[in-house]
């Protein structure tokens, strides 16, 4: 059974990412001040409730932290969960607030560089899973909490909310396991254009790493 400092790369390399990945963050948060207010005053003025939505989210290790976003949906609004426990939000689903449309493409993640500058996330990573999902954990989908869940990650890129729950999560395990900073570079890079609405752009890395039937190489970078 391949043991866990064998899944993970080596420590200084990790070590640099996180060391990297906060001086990013705090760089950005200052740079984004102003962006943040006008965010914040848009979501207050246009419906009720608090600016941020606080979520529990599992984070490194198993350990459930706090999750910020700017809320883009309206308070009380039931979540929707699919028989492979995604939680989904539709293009133009009814539980939108009129900026929560705009927010969705991204700016609802921007309060999680607080979550980064606090050590509970990186900028690139598995997105952070919902707490109930825990306990549903195997030795398979366990290996994507050995590191700190990302802002973005590949699985997002790569036509995230198009897939099923265990292709995410294999994608994640994928990430794990094959991290380098190439392969973050990689993914930032993508994120930009998807952001932008180019969400089918990492189709062809998608195919490039992955064999005919769906399993990751093992080993192989990206």
């Amino acid at each position: 059974m391949t043991t866990s400092a064998e899944r993970l790369p080596r420590r200084p390399a990790l070590a640099a990412k996180v060391a990297v990945e906060w001086g990013l963050a705090l760089i950005a948060s200052l740079c984004l001040v102003p962006l943040g207010l006008l965010l914040a005053l848009l979501v207050k003025l246009t419906s009720r409730g608090p600016v941020l939505y606080i979520a529990p989210r599992v984070g490194r290790g198993g350990r459930c932290f706090r999750m910020l976003k700017f809320r883009s949906m309206y308070v009380g609004a039931p979540a929707i969960v699919t028989e492979d426990n995604m939680v989904v939000v539709e293009e133009n689903d009814p539980r939108l607030t009129p900026v929560g449309k705009v927010l969705r493409m991204g700016f609802d993640e921007l309060p999680q560089l607080i979550n980064v500058l606090k050590g509970e996330m990186a900028l690139i990573g598995p997105r952070p899973d919902v707490d109930w999902m825990l306990p549903e954990y195997t030795d398979d989908t366990r290996p994507r909490l050995d590191m700190r869940p990302g802002i973005t990650g590949l699985a997002q890129v790569l036509r995230g909310r198009d897939l099923t729950g265990p292709e995410n999560y294999q994608l994640d395990v994928w990430y794990v396991r094959n991290w380098s900073p190439w392969v973050d570079l990689k993914i930032a890079l993508y994120t930009l254009p998807y952001v932008a609405g180019a969400k089918n752009i990492g189709r062809a890395w998608l195919r490039a790493i992955l064999r005919p039937g769906g399993e990751p190489r093992p080993g192989e970078g990206a």
